[in-house]
């Protein structure tokens, strides 16, 4: 077993080499979130490593989870320069929670109560997405008005095909 855990540790530590070579040769402008990155995974490592202790360590798949959204949402908005998208992906935050609580009911002692918590923050999370994304991007505005289109339209046509069954039937 501590072999296997140096070896991991050893892996982290030559990516962690490597970015801060590449931050020193190329600039930090578009590599400091993978730092955030390489810390999130740094929380699920013990969980993979000791995959038959995950029971234990499933309590690092919560700030893991957390850590890695906030840096692939920092890396996204890193590569597209868009960082008023944080105006709706702070969202993302309640949905990583969710994801974090899903993860201890896998890895952990599967309490159902994990599952409930990650369905109502994750649902909050998505339905605050959902507004945001649609008060404040222009790409989520357009996908809301064709969304409500189409649910309107298949709430039109269910209730038309209720009509004409019922006429067929009465005949």
């Amino acid at each position: 077993m501590k072999n296997k855990g140096a070896f991991y540790t050893g892996i982290l530590l030559v990516v962690a080499g490597l970015l801060l070579s590449a931050g020193q040769i190329i600039g930090w402008r578009g590599l400091w979130p993978f730092l955030i990155l390489l810390v999130g995974a740094a929380f699920w490592m013990p969980i993979f490593i000791w995959w038959e202790r995950r029971q234990q360590l499933a309590g690092l798949a919560m700030p893991g989870t957390i850590i890695m959204t906030n840096g692939l949402i920092l890396l996204a908005q890193n590569v597209t320069g868009k960082w008023g998208t944080w105006s709706y992906l702070w969202t993302m935050e309640l949905i990583a929670v969710g994801l974090g609580l899903l993860a201890l009911y896998v890895l952990g002692r599967r309490e159902r109560g994990l599952v409930v918590a990650a369905a109502i923050v994750g649902g909050i999370g998505l339905t605050f997405f959902f507004i945001f994304a649609t008060a404040f991007s222009r790409f989520f505005r357009l996908l809301g008005a064709v969304v409500l289109i189409l649910t309107g339209t298949l709430m039109i046509l269910s209730r038309a095909s209720q009509r004409v069954d019922r006429k067929t039937r009465n005949q």
